[in-house]
């Protein structure tokens, strides 16, 4: 493919003897990936795909599909679409159950649904995202994938670092970057280039990486990433945070994923990169620990909750497989979750856990979130056919006897949305912003 005569250049200098083999790769097509959520799906191959398992992440496959945005497993969010290089950062982290995790840039999601499939309903998920847009699609991603512990937020990383300081077991920064490592999926990427956009992207990158930092406990864990190659944005980084914050160290990667970073300084082995010619597109990573220290951790106070009424504690039991060890309500707004509910003020909040539904007067209706949610599931259910599916999905009433009430419609045993049934008609209930025509 045709690449920027500056970039050939620092690409010439970076690989040396191995810049035939990345510009043979660079002509070749992106590598396209899925990973199966845990969550909701054991790890296996779906039907009708083909798969085949990728180094990067447990749960990921390499796919030869174009499009699964409109199979059930996607709807349904069993898979998540990711190439799979891109999951090495948070493979890298070594996440355990019950850990409180920071995503600090992290729209679409990609990474925070990865996360959450790990931490497996338990710990704590904040996912925050800068651009209010953005922070919407990381929300709807999360709710598909039916994350039940994921605080949604939409600050600029400045602010998050003054709530949560020192709060976190473990922080990823995937800082914005000049996306060098995703020219071949996104051509348009390598006209924009310039050397101009990755000295501004290396600078942002830095204050970022400092909010990041403030953000980790102590003995905690901060992993920086990018898909991009430059030292600038790169190893270059990572020296300024060391140089930065002598109370981080960078400390090796136990995967075998990618290859040593470039010697730019003692120590600097210890990042991974990984190019188009591993299996993947475009990735760095270094992962730092935050030394032991001293340091006085706030507590975050919690949210004071309206009383929560009879039918919602009722409607709950009635039709969730497992209860929510808490619940907020706020106006006539009802969450579910696995963690308290903290008061973050001032980070601007977009969702606090599971949307469960809405009080109307002396009744409760469920939300879309509360029957895509992994950690209660729905226990009315109705199976659809695909064709059904697809009436569905245009926003049309279902004609199917039924009992009475509110279920969930599936496919494969996978809830997909919500219906209200009178015996004998299925009213749609399915978001009208997910709606196809």
């Amino acid at each position: 493919m045709n690449l920027p005569i500056a970039f050939q250049n620092r690409m010439k200098e970076l690989l040396k003897e191995e810049y035939d083999s990345y510009c043979a790769a660079m002509d070749e097509a992106p590598v396209k990936g899925i990973r199966i959520n845990p969550l909701k799906l054991e790890n296996k191959p779906i039907s009708g795909l083909t798969l085949r398992p990728a180094r990067y992440a447990e749960n990921g496959w390499i796919s030869e599909q174009e499009q699964i945005g409109g199979t059930p497993e996607y709807l349904s969010g069993c898979i998540y679409s990711q190439e799979p290089s891109a999951s090495f950062a948070v493979t890298a982290m070594g996440l355990s159950d019950g850990m409180r995790v920071l995503d600090l840039c992290a729209a679409p999601g990609s990474k925070s649904t990865q996360i959450a499939e790990r931490l497996n309903h338990t710990g704590v998920l904040v996912a925050n995202e800068t651009v209010t847009s953005r922070a919407q699609i990381l929300k709807e991603n999360l709710e598909r994938h039916g994350v039940s512990n994921a605080i949604v937020t939409n600050s600029d990383p400045r602010d998050i670092a003054s709530v949560f300081s020192s709060w976190f077991d473990a922080v990823l920064c995937d800082a914005p970057c000049s996306g060098e490592g995703m020219f071949r999926k996104n051509p348009q990427a390598a006209e924009e280039w310039s050397t101009e956009q990755v000295a501004a992207c290396a600078a942002r990158q830095a204050e970022i990486l400092n909010s990041a930092a403030a953000c980790v406990k102590p003995g905690g864990i901060l992993l920086y990433s990018t898909c991009t190659f430059s030292l600038e944005e790169n190893e270059g980084n990572v020296q300024k945070l060391l140089a930065n914050h002598p109370d981080f160290e960078l400390i090796a990667i136990d995967h075998p994923g990618g290859r040593q970073g470039y010697p730019l300084f003692e120590g600097a082995e210890r990042c991974r990169r990984i190019y188009p010619m591993d299996e993947g597109e475009g990735h760095f990573v270094a992962r730092f620990r935050r030394k032991d220290a001293e340091v006085t951790v706030r507590e975050l106070p919690l949210l004071k909750s309206e009383p929560i009424p009879a039918c919602v504690t009722s409607f709950l039991k009635e039709h969730l497989t497992t209860p929510y060890p808490y619940l907020y309500k706020k106006g006539d707004s009802i969450y579910g979750g696995t963690v308290p509910f903290y008061d973050i003020r001032p980070v601007r909040l977009v969702r606090h856990q599971v949307l469960l539904g809405t009080v109307r007067k002396d009744r409760f209706e469920p939300g879309h979130a509360c029957v895509m949610s992994a950690y209660g599931s729905f226990k009315p259910a109705i199976e659809l056919s695909l064709e059904e599916l697809n009436r569905y999905r245009r926003g049309e009433t279902l004609v199917k006897d039924s009992p009475s009430g509110w279920a969930a419609v599936t496919v494969n045993g996978h809830a997909i949305g919500l219906v209200k049934s009178d015996g004998h008609l299925l009213k749609n209930h399915y978001p009208k912003a997910f709606r196809i025509r």
